[in-house]
């Protein structure tokens, strides 16, 4: 009997913790910002830069030279907590990206990501992605981040294929603090 109340005060106990947690804001740096571009996909005068005043903000700017009708995206973030200790993996995920720009769900978290990177985009809303330049500017994450994430230090891939080539790789290494 009494192992079972502790645990229902433990619950309670974290339930309160989780409230009070969820309440604080965060902020997201980014100190690195790595695009590798295919040549044969895009012009070499595309760009792929942190800016804003708290370097939060991502742009990227390119010149499709091909139409890219497949798209397979594998995104990993890894976090770690001090900066003497290695980064683990957190997430890991492969998904056809076509599917997801066309089929996303609103208002879960991923669709509020994704909303939060093409707000100030020409990103296309299906497949096929036409050539072209395409373009993300001011590109912020941060209200989209869910407020149960810790304080953390990235590391953000993303790597990007069309018919089983890699086309674009995307690194990113940055920090979420409180506010």
């Amino acid at each position: 009997m009494f192992g079972l109340w502790l645990s229902y005060l433990r619950m309670i106990l974290l339930l309160i913790h989780l409230i009070n947690y969820t309440e604080a804001k965060r902020r997201l740096r980014w100190d690195c910002f790595d695009c590798q571009m295919g040549p044969q996909f895009a012009d070499p005068e595309f760009k792929c830069n942190v800016g804003g005043s708290r370097s939060s903000l991502l742009n990227v700017e390119l010149n499709l030279l091909k139409e890219l009708d497949a798209i397979k995206v594998y995104v990993k973030i890894s976090t770690r907590f001090k900066p003497t200790i290695t980064y683990r993996k957190f997430f890991d995920i492969t998904f056809n990206g076509c599917r997801a720009i066309t089929d996303m769900v609103q208002g879960t978290m991923v669709s509020n990501m994704f909303n939060a990177i093409v707000k100030s985009s020409n990103q296309p809303r299906k497949c096929p992605i036409k050539k072209g330049v395409i373009y993300y500017h001011n590109i912020s994450i941060e209200d989209a981040l869910p407020t149960f994430v810790p304080s953390t230090q990235l590391f953000v891939q993303a790597d990007f294929y069309s018919r089983r080539k890699l086309y674009l790789n995307v690194s990113l290494v940055g920090e979420i603090t409180d506010k």
